[in-house]
């Protein structure tokens, strides 16, 4: 006749407690280490300078289309200067000189955030990003907008190839002023982003409108830079 040990089933579910506390912890470790966001590290540092080259084309398909007041600005540019003055954790500080090919400038300064893209001045140069974002990662890792990268590419210059970053943005605008809600505008931004540095390289955005029907396309293309020779 055979009789269980005293203690002994109590023995195994103190054991089977400890091994479902143990799986349990090691799930919420490894959740953790899913859900929680990459550190958001600039690639850039102060006294980078990037300079871009802006264009601006049209397509007016009704003679009551007209381009927007200050359209024909991008292509009176002679350049758009960007000079990084302060790095602080995920925090970027920066001037910019838009100079038109008259010999006038436009002058601003910006701060942003590129932990969740928060800026001090609403209108002024965005496009930068954390460094070494790779596909799918979100561009602003605390932001609230759930924009990712889309893919990645390479891109040759003078004497070296970088890995490039790419993010699309697109939206539809109604015209507030018309009641019937007929009136849009579809607005399309592709960025692409050097990986390293996070710094902007190309962005084409195209807007397209229909009442009046027109396209518009503004592009943005990095032509100089103290980080690498382009």
């Amino acid at each position: 006749m055979y009789r269980r040990k005293k203690g002994t089933s109590k023995k195994i579910y103190i054991a089977v407690v400890l091994l479902v506390a143990l799986l349990v912890a090691s799930g919420a470790l490894i959740y953790a280490a899913l859900t929680t966001p990459k550190p958001v590290v600039p690639g850039v540092h102060v006294g980078d300078t990037f300079t871009y080259s802006l264009q601006g084309q049209s397509v007016l398909y009704s003679l009551d289309a007209v381009e927007p007041e200050g359209f024909s600005q991008y292509n009176q540019t002679d350049y758009f200067k960007v000079i990084i003055t302060g790095v602080n954790g995920s925090t970027v500080s920066l001037d910019t000189e838009w100079r038109f090919t008259n010999g006038t400038s436009i002058t601003g300064d910006q701060t942003i955030d590129l932990a969740n893209g928060q800026q001090t001045d609403e209108n002024g140069f965005w496009a930068i990003y954390a460094s070494n974002l790779n596909k799918n990662d979100l561009i602003r890792p605390r932001g609230y907008d759930g924009l990712i990268v889309n893919s990645t590419n390479y891109e040759t210059y003078a004497n070296s190839t970088r890995i490039r970053d790419c993010s699309s943005i697109e939206n539809s605008f109604f015209d507030t002023t018309d009641p019937t809600q007929s009136t849009w505008r579809n607005d399309i931004i592709n960025i692409y982003f050097d990986q390293q540095t996070g710094m902007l390289d190309t962005l084409t955005n195209v807007q397209q409108y229909n009442n009046p029907q027109m396209t518009l396309a503004i592009t943005w293309k990095l032509v100089d830079s103290s980080v690498w020779q382009v």
